[in-house]
């Protein structure tokens, strides 16, 4: 059984390269899977960096494609065109994979029932991070996530979980699921290019629920995500947000082929005076006094200051919907013929 992993990249040499080697690196035949490059357009050295790993690894069956077309989907949708495998692994350019990592998934779809997996996703931050951004981990019934990081440890054993808790930096697919759910949705559009973004593998992943898709987590199909310290910011999060708001958008003008009314999004003044209000035990019993700058750098007005960014996201998204020609494009069957519309 050939693999496919499929790796789209842009401006993305310096953890490329670590992302390429880890990958070449696995403890099984490099017969036995392809690797395939996208290029989505770099204007660095993501050439330099692709020919010179094909020619440190002869053995290796690599194969690289440029295509320009904004969008994650680009690289996504042209590798699983060009695979040859029955197993399609997608995975970013800025991750490094475990040795076992491909073996593990060889493993996890000797299961014939199941069309689905994912694994670890833990973190390589580049700096410790803000206090701030560890108290955005949360848990639920299946472990513990970073979902703005892309960083997941739902722990040590195998176990079923739903697709939704499989993200795209380490998304393992057969490929004849993925055509039958009609593939991914746009992702990662520039800003120039916003209105056309969609929800990723999200939209995938809904279908795979509705066809009772057998989907595993296995704790050894790992990956670490490179997180720079760029993606440690408040300013990242305000537009991971605000991001977060337009796929949402998407994902529920897809379900209901019709328009949202926009979201009532209360002023930042008032909801923060309505914290103030319900922390009265944190701050003294009034909480006059407080500093502002206190105040500002406390996480739960951070988390209302990025609800207010979620929320222009959605209504940035339901207002550039109302144009013929992303409404057409939001409602697609799907996006195999991907070409980024014109809009006047």
């Amino acid at each position: 059984m050939l693999t496919s992993v499929i790796i789209p990249t842009f401006n993305r040499s310096a953890q490329l390269t670590k992302t390429l080697e880890s990958i070449a690196r696995q403890n099984l035949s490099e017969k036995s899977y392809e690797i395939i490059i996208i290029d989505n357009g770099s204007t660095d050295d993501t050439d330099s960096v692709i020919k010179q790993f094909i020619s440190s690894f002869p053995a290796h069956n690599i194969n690289s494609f440029y295509d320009k077309t904004p969008g994650l989907l680009t690289g996504r949708h042209l590798g699983a065109k060009m695979a040859k495998g029955e197993i399609l692994v997608f995975a970013d350019d800025d991750i490094y994979a475990s040795e076992n990592w491909l073996s593990t998934i060889n493993t996890i779809f000797n299961d014939q029932e199941i069309q689905l997996a994912g694994g670890k996703c833990l973190p390589d931050f580049e700096i410790d991070p803000p206090n701030w951004v560890i108290d955005f981990f949360r848990e639920n019934q299946e472990g513990k996530m970073l979902a703005e990081l892309s960083l997941c440890d739902f722990g040590n054993e195998v176990k079923t979980i739903s697709p939704l808790y499989i993200w795209g930096l380490n998304f393992s697919i057969r490929k004849k699921a993925l055509y039958t759910l009609g593939g991914f949705h746009p992702d990662n559009i520039s800003p120039a290019y916003q209105m056309f973004q969609g929800d990723g593998e999200t939209g995938l992943s809904l279908k795979a629920i509705k066809l009772n898709y057998k989907c595993i987590y296995h704790p050894q199909n790992l990956i670490h995500h490179q997180v720079p310290k760029s993606r440690m910011t408040i300013d990242y999060f305000d537009k991971r947000f605000f991001y977060q708001g337009i796929c949402d958008s998407y994902t529920k003008i897809r379900k209901y082929k019709t328009l949202d009314r926009y979201i009532n999004q209360p002023s930042l003044k008032n909801e923060a005076i309505e914290l103030l209000r319900h922390t009265k035990n944190r701050f003294g019993k009034s909480g006059n006094g407080v500093p502002l700058h206190e105040f500002k750098n406390n996480v739960d007005f951070l988390k209302i200051r990025l609800n207010s960014m979620y929320h222009a996201g959605y209504n940035f998204h339901q207002h550039a919907a109302q144009h013929k020609v992303v409404f057409d494009w939001i409602t697609k069957s799907d996006y195999f013929d991907y070409h980024l519309p014109e809009l006047i």
